[in-house]
């Protein structure tokens, strides 16, 4: 009884832990930016929540800065710009990235929201 009691608790434990490596949060605007300014660990996690929760679409550039704060990066034209939600390096060589982009009208009104992957390994290959 006491090993079947034992193994239990262990299963337990790597339910709760692997659920906790993988899990989704709720969109906090703090959290989102949490981070040394080059990674944001949060960002993953909250990102379908965001997405789910508030309608980006038809927001004026300054309410998105106003949510989630200045951008990573701005398009050479300018009409887009994107949030950095995961960077994979090997040394100074990105591997992956995944980044929340938005498209803005000339009036700052944003068009479009979507979330784009990279994987430079698979481009290295061809």
């Amino acid at each position: 009884m006491l090993k079947l009691r034992s193994v239990f608790i262990l299963f337990i434990l790597f339910a709760v832990t692997l659920s906790a490596c993988t899990s989704k949060q709720p969109f906090d605007r703090f959290g989102w930016n949490d981070g040394d300014g080059l990674t944001f660990p949060k960002r993953y996690m909250m990102v379908d929540d965001l997405l789910a929760t508030h309608k980006l679409v038809g927001l004026k550039f300054s309410n998105v800065v106003g949510l989630l704060h200045y951008p990573d990066r701005f398009s050479y034209d300018r009409l887009s710009f994107h949030y950095e939600i995961t960077r994979k390096m090997s040394g100074i060589d990105t591997l992956y990235t995944k980044n929340l982009v938005f498209t803005m009208g000339k009036d700052s009104v944003i068009t479009s929201v979507k979330v784009t992957e990279r994987n430079y390994n698979d481009e290295k290959k061809k």
